[in-house]
């Protein structure tokens, strides 16, 4: 909810929206305090200044003489002001200097109170007491303010411009960033997915570099994907024909020897027995290649349901048993529980089990014990598969996992089996989200199975 409205309110439309109401306030603002500034001098300004010097005329000016009149024209030329004293018809009675008028027209006076006047002056009148008889002392400014149409129309232009500069500010990022972006697509186009478009804000723009760099992403990692399973699709076609081609020249060499009329019966039975051998391990690496094509090209799915681990440990071992005793070797368990319920694909995870089973029996020297232990706890369940070898190959541990690798490292006949029991293994834990590996010390073969809890 919180992103959904930090994504509106960072929304490109809401942000002209108030790009263009910010202009809008500006101007009219703008020119409402210009107008009031105005207002204020002609005005208010007036009215506050006539007032002070009403009250200062007002404490000494109260008859018809020289002295009042020469106080009078003091404080008009101290405020800058015209004042004179008239009597209900306006004639003037007392005046300050430069004032030619002998009387006023006082219709006018009171149509313009508080207005403006067609001379440009601002009138007004106070009640002041003259020997005794209430008079009228009429204040007015000495010089006009006045503006010209076109400093008037300068002067309200200023918010104008500001408003102007100011949506040009903010569209010429925009427009800026818009290249950044026409740039980065420009870049992804001419194949350089490893340039990334600087993300800035929250808005359309930003979600548009962030999905742009997202799509580039992608777009190598499938292309990269792709590439990895033309290699593999590669190295498959070689592995399988240097792995196919011994067992079938052995194959046909066997045969050929059964054909052979010089052959004796005995020996014949053995070729025979021999070849149908030979078939068996031809056709073991067949399905593991086809096996572990299907998992590499994600063609299998696994049919998980809830199981007890310890069960499928349990057969996988009973079914290694005769290969164990024939080399004089045992299974040691030790399991914390005698229930481990997991959701899994119990067949596959018991192919997994079988292959470590086995390579322990295999390779490990003979006459030893084999351990297996399991521990849970709740996050994940860990199971290892110990056993001693004759040769350390700490060297090739995280090489045991990849296909058509054997220890030996010469790839000779005396290590039976395809070479792709490991990898097989690796395979399937990784399609349970899990983890695999492996650790050699001191001649001591240890492998690590991790399934996290359902």
């Amino acid at each position: 909810m919180k992103n959904k409205i930090i994504r509106s309110i960072s929304s490109l439309n809401i942000k002209f929206i108030l790009m263009n109401v910010i202009s809008v306030l500006i101007i009219v603002l703008g020119i409402y305090g210009i107008m009031s500034f105005f207002n204020e001098n002609t005005i208010v300004g007036k009215i506050n200044h006539f007032n002070s010097s009403f009250v200062k005329v007002q404490s000494y000016v109260n008859k018809r003489d020289k002295s009042c009149e020469e106080y009078l024209e003091k404080v008009a030329e101290l405020n800058d002001v015209n004042i004179v004293v008239i009597d209900r018809n306006g004639q003037i009675l007392l005046k300050s200097k430069n004032i030619k008028e002998d009387k006023l027209n006082v219709e006018n006076l009171v149509k313009y109170f508080h207005r403006e006047y067609e001379d440009g002056n601002f009138y007004q009148w106070y009640d002041i007491t003259i020997d005794n008889q209430t008079e009228k002392l009429v204040i007015w400014n000495k010089q006009p303010i006045r503006f010209s149409e076109n400093t008037m129309l300068c002067i309200l232009m200023i918010p104008v411009i500001i408003a102007m500069l100011l949506t040009f500010f903010l569209t010429n990022r925009k427009v800026k960033y818009i290249k950044t972006i026409a740039k980065g697509a420009t870049e992804f186009s001419s194949g350089n997915l490893d340039y990334r478009i600087n993300k800035k804000g929250m808005d359309e723009l930003g979600f548009l570099a962030e999905s742009m760099n997202n799509m580039a992403e992608k777009l190598k990692e499938n292309i990269e994907k792709e590439r990895a399973q033309e290699k593999f699709r590669t190295e498959l076609i070689t592995n399988v024909s240097h792995d196919l081609r011994t067992p079938l020249t052995s194959l046909i060499a066997y045969l050929q020897l059964v054909e052979n009329e010089k052959t004796t019966e005995d020996n014949r039975k053995k070729y025979i027995s021999i070849s149908i051998e030979k078939a068996y391990k031809l056709k073991q690496l067949i399905d593991d290649l086809f096996e572990y094509s299907k998992l590499e090209c994600d063609g299998i799915a696994l049919e998980k349901n809830e199981a007890n681990v310890i069960e499928i440990l349990e057969q996988s071992i009973g079914e290694l048993f005769i290969e164990a005793q024939k080399r004089n070797m045992n299974f040691k368990k030790e399991f914390e529980n005698n229930k481990v319920i997991l959701s899994v694909d119990s067949s596959k995870l018991g192919r997994v089990f079988e292959n470590l089973l086995s390579n322990a029996v295999k390779y490990g020297v003979e006459g030893t014990e084999v351990y297996v232990n399991l521990k849970k706890n709740d996050e994940y369940v860990t199971i290892t598969f110990e056993n001693e070898i004759t040769e350390e190959i700490s060297e090739d541990t995280l090489m045991l996992f990849d296909r058509f690798y054997r220890g030996d490292k010469s790839r000779n006949s005396k290590a039976s089996g395809s070479g792709l029991g490991l990898a097989i293994s690796k395979s399937i834990i990784e399609l349970h989200d899990g983890e695999i590996w492996a650790e050699c010390k001191n001649n001591i073969f240890k492998v690590y199975v991790k399934i996290f809890n359902n």
